[in-house]
């Protein structure tokens, strides 16, 4: 073997790019790195994100369904209750709106 083939056999290791700040261009980095998968607030968001989707596709029922479960994991979730308030009056049921607009006014008085 000649000395032109064993340098082209050689790999170079470059180091790592550096990763995007967060904010930049084109990053992907998470918002929440620290968070461990399934936390509380990755459900909240799922299912807050779910209750939108439901409700911009018409769904009125599976978006409450969706919502109600966003505020049983965190109770103190402003804007599910503001639109759980909007579904429930939407569907006709005044008692339990007027007590999901009373939760939002509450919790965003604190």
């Amino acid at each position: 073997m000649n000395a032109a083939m064993a340098k082209k056999a050689e790999l170079v290791r470059l180091p790592a790019p550096p990763k995007p700040a967060l904010g930049a261009p084109g990053s992907v980095a998470s918002l929440e790195p620290d968070l461990p998968r399934n936390s509380t607030v990755e459900r909240v968001g799922e299912a807050y994100s779910r209750g939108e989707f439901c409700m911009q596709a018409g769904k009125d029922d599976e978006a409450i369904v969706a919502f109600e479960e966003a505020v049983r994991i965190d109770p103190a979730f402003n804007e599910a209750w503001q639109q759980l308030a909007l579904l429930y009056e939407k569907k006709g049921n005044s008692k339990k709106a007027l007590e999901a607009f009373r939760r939002a006014k509450k919790i965003a008085a604190h």
